[in-house]
């Protein structure tokens, strides 16, 4: 991972990536536990929840056109201020009848996290290029969340109960004007060209070119060899554990007979696990095929999660829960790396925000589905149901094609600075794709890398 970190673009992405995550994470448990304060609803409490789900059904594809359209830095910078004003309208809550501005203002947040996410994942492989730094940089990026998965809720719940909601609102603002702050420091620039919308075939108005670009996502994973696949399998994925996340208080307290410290526990033991996994994925992509990869991680995530929910005593759950961290993290920055690998810049914003998309409604079926089926077959059996979702998830990993031997550029696409200053390309090794020395290049004829695939027409 020490190769993506010598690229200080990278550094201050992560870094970046890390504040304004963290921010996030602090409001995952302040958040609920002051609404709940305030009101002693249960319904009020779930619906600050689904005020931060429901932006990424609605503004997914949306925001992956605008994101294809402009300057990733510029639109990750301007997402975080935006979040920062949206936290701050959080400062306004202090009884019942004012929890409506707390749901708009966790509305806005997420909204404008629906840009940044996408950017941030357009933006990566323009730095360091779609070779073995790509990898690092996106198990580094797990690395990331991993510790802000062990740290980030269980601070905020202290932080709340030690100085209350405003401090951790300013905090959580604070954070997003740093990773602003970072951000606006990549020197990263596109080239003018790299921004202009795919209107090739887009026949009608404006309302209807633009109906047409936000499509083209959903398009390209339905057209490319691999996607669909890939897709339907992290779906299943998600359904699966976002299923057994909804049964984690019922099974700490009903099978485990524990308290809220012991779900503290496990999550701290996923968190580790997480951590751990960051660095082996990038020792695991780099030597298995995208199918195996999926097969074996979503395989093994399906048999822990079974023993996991069906764990006699503590000990035996807390291993088992940081046995999870590794072939989710291994599948996890697969998923990301196959996604940027085999996209073009051009649409790249919109197939991400389709990923996204897709993890928003697998995370909302599966825990209506978990809560649901727990109230009434229980949580055993739910557990059950759900871990045998996510083998079939690995089981549905088979159909993935066999992964195409084209070896990946290590060379990030540069901007030209200046109009008669040649593209890296140009004056890079030859392209793999010429054959003849007569034969010009693709760089020069302006069609797309051999690791992208076009857009659909």
């Amino acid at each position: 991972m020490r190769e993506a970190l010598r690229n200080k673009d990278i550094r201050r992405v992560l870094t970046g990536q890390f504040l304004s995550n963290l921010g996030d994470w602090l409001l995952v448990v302040a958040a609920p536990f002051y609404v709940w304060q305030l009101t002693g609803s249960a319904l009020a409490t779930g619906l600050s929840i689904a005020a931060e789900m429901v932006p990424a059904l609605l503004l997914g594809p949306i925001a992956g056109v605008f994101v294809d359209r402009w300057d990733n830095r510029t639109v990750m910078v301007a997402a975080d201020v935006l979040r920062a004003g949206a936290a701050a309208l959080l400062l306004l809550v202090h009884s019942a009848d004012q929890v409506w501005v707390l749901y708009v203002a966790l509305a806005l947040e997420s909204s404008f996290g629906q840009f940044f996410v996408p950017a941030r994942q357009a933006l990566i492989p323009a730095l360091v290029g779609r070779g073995s730094a790509l990898l690092s940089a996106n198990s580094l990026a797990a690395l990331v969340g991993g510790t802000i998965r062990l740290v980030g809720a269980p601070l905020g719940g202290v932080l709340y109960a030690l100085v209350g909601f405003g401090p951790v609102v300013a905090i959580d603002v604070g954070t997003y004007l740093a990773s602003a702050a970072l951000i606006a420091l990549i020197r990263h620039r596109p080239a003018q060209a790299d921004r202009r919308p795919d209107r090739s075939g887009a026949k009608g108005g404006a309302l209807a070119r633009f109906g047409a670009e936000v499509t083209q996502g959903w398009a390209h994973v339905r057209t490319t060899p691999g996607f669909a696949v890939v897709f339907g399998a992290a779906g299943l994925f998600l359904v699966g554990n976002s299923a057994l996340t909804a049964l984690l208080v019922p099974f700490v307290s009903g099978t485990l007979r524990a308290d809220a410290r012991t779900l503290g526990l496990l999550l701290g033991a996923l968190g580790a696990g997480f951590l751990v996994g960051a660095p082996m994925s990038r020792f695991v992509n780099a030597r298995c095929s995208m199918r195996y990869l999926m097969m074996g991680s979503f395989g093994i995530l399906g048999v822990v999660f079974l023993a996991a929910f069906n764990a006699p005593d503590l000990v035996t759950a807390a291993v088992l829960f940081a046995l999870i961290g590794p072939p989710a993290v291994c599948a996890l920055v697969a998923i990301d790396t196959f996604i940027q690998r085999h996209t073009a810049d051009a649409i790249l914003g919109r197939v991400s925000a389709a990923y996204l998309t897709l993890q928003a409604a697998a995370t909302l079926l599966g825990s209506l589905a978990g809560a649901a089926l727990g109230q009434a077959w229980g949580t055993g059996a739910t557990a059950d149901l759900a871990g045998l979702v996510v083998v079939a998830a690995g089981a549905c990993a088979i159909l993935i094609p066999p992964d195409r031997r084209t070896p990946p550029d290590d060379k990030p696409h540069l901007a030209r600075t200046r109009p008669d200053e040649p593209h890296e390309a140009e004056i890079g090794d030859p392209h793999p794709a010429r054959t003849r020395p007569d034969e010009p290049r693709q760089a020069e004829t302006g069609e797309p890398h051999p690791a992208r695939t076009p857009p659909p027409t």
